[in-house]
């Protein structure tokens, strides 16, 4: 047989095989044994990371709203 030109031949072809794979012939692949010790063992929860972006988004929303009630209050003094 000669050799398949383009992707389609070469997809058509491996799909005609005799011993052609799961994956290829469009089939599910076998599914993973479940363990169920594995199943009953819980994992900690994990910590975040430090983000120190939102560290500085909140700094600066935390010095907007505090600068923007001393202006309403200093307004509302005048």
């Amino acid at each position: 047989m000669p050799e398949p030109t383009n992707l389609t031949d070469r997809i058509s072809y491996l799909r005609d095989r005799k011993d052609r794979s799961p994956i290829v012939q469009g089939g599910e692949a076998p599914a993973p044994k479940k363990n169920p010790q594995k199943n009953k063992r819980r994992r900690p929860e994990r910590k975040l990371a430090n983000d120190y972006f939102m560290l500085f988004v909140y700094a600066l929303l935390a010095i907007a709203l505090v600068t923007q009630l001393g202006l309403i209050v200093w307004l509302d003094l005048i």
